[in-house]
């Protein structure tokens, strides 16, 4: 007897909600029901038994569909789906390091630092730095190549170009400040967790035998740094 799951699924949608175990990879277009898709494969893998729902993790582009596929979810399976993680890459990183803090060198009260507050910093390290005649820099353009460069783990530049020389002298700077004021940046969300699961095993250990099933709804293939975080939390599985 096939799942209520499925009920009103088309073939291909159906295939995606039938796999089990291993990668899976789906492309589809806007509105042609992914995440429908994610809250029939979610709900039929908890009621078929195949994994426990704290045991569940899905990636989401926002919060707002996060929240929608639990909803969904919960409505046909009741309280036992609320143990399902369910949110952005981001919060899935705050997630983490709220939980090793202490791992991650960070105060466990820390605090994240929105763009605003970042620029700010960024100026106040650019008042001790000068390049030959040039004297002003756009702040949003220098932390948008120092996110680049943090994403490539590349800390040195062979370039002449000025932005790329001044991201090589503010870079230690920046990442000093935030670990004097105890707080870590939206790259940070990312870039930490990865950090703390490349050269800790044990703990890259605990969270690929806590998540046994990873989705991802709009995964960006393009971008490294979710790229690296899925592949350390699912390479055991």
């Amino acid at each position: 007897m096939e799942s209520y799951w499925l009920n009103g699924l088309n073939s291909e949608q159906k295939e995606a909600a039938l796999h089990n175990y291993g990668p899976l990879l789906i492309l589809a277009g806007a509105g042609s029901g992914k995440t429908t898709v994610l809250v029939a494969r979610t709900g039929r893998l908890i009621q078929e038994n195949i994994v426990n729902p704290k045991e569940l993790c899905v990636m989401t582009f926002t919060n707002k569909a996060a929240r929608e596929l639990k909803s969904r979810v919960q409505d046909k399976l009741g309280s036992t789906a609320k143990s399902i993680w369910a949110g952005t890459f981001h919060s899935f990183g705050l997630h983490i390091l709220r939980e090793f803090f202490k791992e991650a060198g960070l105060p466990k009260t820390f605090g994240i630092l929105d763009p605003g507050d970042a620029s700010s910093i960024v100026k106040e390290i650019l008042k001790d730095f000068h390049l030959g005649d040039k004297t002003t820099y756009d702040a949003e353009k220098l932390l948008s190549l120092m996110s680049y460069w943090r994403e490539r783990g590349q800390t040195q530049t062979s370039s002449v170009d000025e932005y790329e020389q001044a991201v090589e002298w503010i870079l230690p700077h920046y990442t000093k400040k935030l670990k004097q004021l105890g707080m870590i940046d939206f790259d940070g969300l990312i870039l930490k967790p990865i950090e703390l699961m490349e050269k800790n095993e044990n703990l890259r250990k605990v969270l690929q035998s806590r998540f046994t099933q990873v989705m991802v709804d709009e995964f960006q293939d393009t971008n490294l740094m979710q790229m690296k975080l899925i592949r350390l939390l699912t390479d055991a599985h």
